[in-house]
């Protein structure tokens, strides 16, 4: 529809009406993942399992929302049910929402843009699992794989083909909620910003949470070519999905001078037609060419940061001249590549009140798959004998370890953060 209003008014309406469906995104973000892992809670239950806790990130994909839960002797199918539960409980509720808005059953306005964004997120969690998941296993589709052997190429498969149907409908859903304020073309060009900034937000936010995989200046350049396809292909290959299916003459140049003349011959103009069709296409290639190979480098490190476990803990302590506190390293390596880190930073508490400082240089070498176990000693400092005292005074001898150690990642410098709590009294 047309808004009768003035420019003011209109300015006005449109910012509170994209307030509005920002926020409601973030909430239904909250709400899809709580779903997702909903899935994976109701099938450990079922199965005759127990909910150990739910853990809900604010961060998705840049870390992973988990649910903890025990199962007594599970057989690989079960594993397999479990693991595939949470991509199941997103492709159910998103097939649900898209149905109810594309069949008209919800119209009043806050619903629709909730149900849009409720089937928005799931459609995302599932796809990138899918999708991503064949190319560089991760998260759910990695413990699928490692409970029963499903082809990655059968997973792709699936994930391509749900990523094409659900684009699409979901293009026409927001095409339909942009035309309660604008008239249809700009509804539909409003639809391809959003297919644009999402796929831009997504790149940025890469670099803002790893940093630049490369050499400054060189990131630069990547970066705008990145982002000048995406731009075009978006605006060409989007914009032509989104308006699919109106009854209207598709037109890839939007410039009125440049569209071709009435008079012209139907055969230059399907001619020229073909051509653009070709150009956007290919663009399109090129950018999700561009667009994976971003996202592998990304997925490579984000196994590496988020699965693998650093742990440094007190195992025993010894009192007198010089107080000597023991330490057991391990480190587990859950890449497909031997594992090297730098160094271990760690700083050692007594009962939450700071005792030393201390560096690790010399790291064994993890080949994949495996853990490896060392022992360290520290001797702690004189001056904090008090702490100690007041240890032996109260009885309590609770030791915290927190720290990094570092790793060097195609983003260069990358921490692996951990902390251990232990209970270690004097040894007699």
């Amino acid at each position: 529809m047309t808004l009768e209003t003035g420019g003011g008014e209109k300015r006005r309406m449109y910012a509170r009406f994209l307030l509005s469906f920002l926020f409601i995104g973030l909430l239904m973000k909250i709400l899809g993942e709580f779903t997702h892992e909903a899935g994976h809670a109701f099938i450990v239950l079922a199965l005759g399992g127990s909910i150990k806790g739910m853990f809900i990130s604010f961060e998705w994909p840049f870390s992973l929302s988990h649910t903890t839960w025990a199962l007594d002797g599970p057989m690989g199918g079960e594993l397999a049910l479990i693991a595939v539960a949470g991509i199941l409980s997103d492709t159910l509720l998103t097939v649900l929402g898209q149905s109810l808005l594309l069949s008209r059953r919800v119209t009043h306005p806050l619903a629709t843009v909730s149900l849009f964004w409720l089937s928005f997120w799931t459609y995302l969690n599932s796809m990138v699992y899918l999708v991503v998941g064949s190319v560089h296993p991760f998260g759910d589709v990695l413990d699928l794989m490692e409970a029963v052997p499903v082809p990655r190429v059968l997973i792709g498969a699936l994930g391509v083909t749900l990523l094409a149907a659900y684009t699409y409908s979901l293009s026409l859903i927001l095409r339909g909620i942009f035309s309660q304020l604008l008239e249809p073309e700009k509804a539909s060009e409003m639809v391809s910003m959003f297919w644009i900034l999402l796929h831009m937000f997504f790149v940025l936010a890469t670099i803002v949470r790893y940093g630049l995989p490369m050499p400054p200046e060189i990131a630069a350049a990547s970066l705008v070519l990145v982002f000048t396809l995406s731009y075009i292909s978006g605006r060409g290959l989007i914009f032509l999905v989104s308006r699919l299916g109106t009854g209207e003459r598709l037109e890839l140049i939007g410039s009125p001078e440049l569209r071709p003349r009435e008079s012209e011959a139907e055969g230059d103009r399907g001619m020229r037609e073909k051509y653009g069709y070709a150009a956007i296409l290919l663009v399109a290639a090129v950018s999700v060419l561009a667009t994976g190979v971003m996202v592998n480098q990304y997925l490579s490190t984000y196994n590496l940061v988020m699965k693998t476990e650093v742990a440094v803990e007190a195992t025993g302590f010894e009192m007198g001249q010089g107080a000597v506190l023991y330490l057991n390293v391990s480190v587990y390596n859950p890449t497909p590549e031997t594992l090297t880190i730098k160094r271990v930073e760690f700083e050692v508490k007594l009962n939450s009140k700071y005792m030393t400082h201390e560096t690790l240089n010399e790291i064994p070498s993890v080949a994949p798959g495996e853990t490896v176990f060392f022992g360290e000693t520290v001797e702690l400092p004189s001056d904090r004998e008090f702490t100690i005292d007041e240890a032996v005074r109260d009885g309590s001898w609770d030791w915290t370890i927190s720290g990094v150690g570092y790793v060097d990642t195609l983003f260069g410098e990358t921490l692996l953060r951990f902390r251990c709590a232990s209970t270690v009294v004097p040894s007699a």
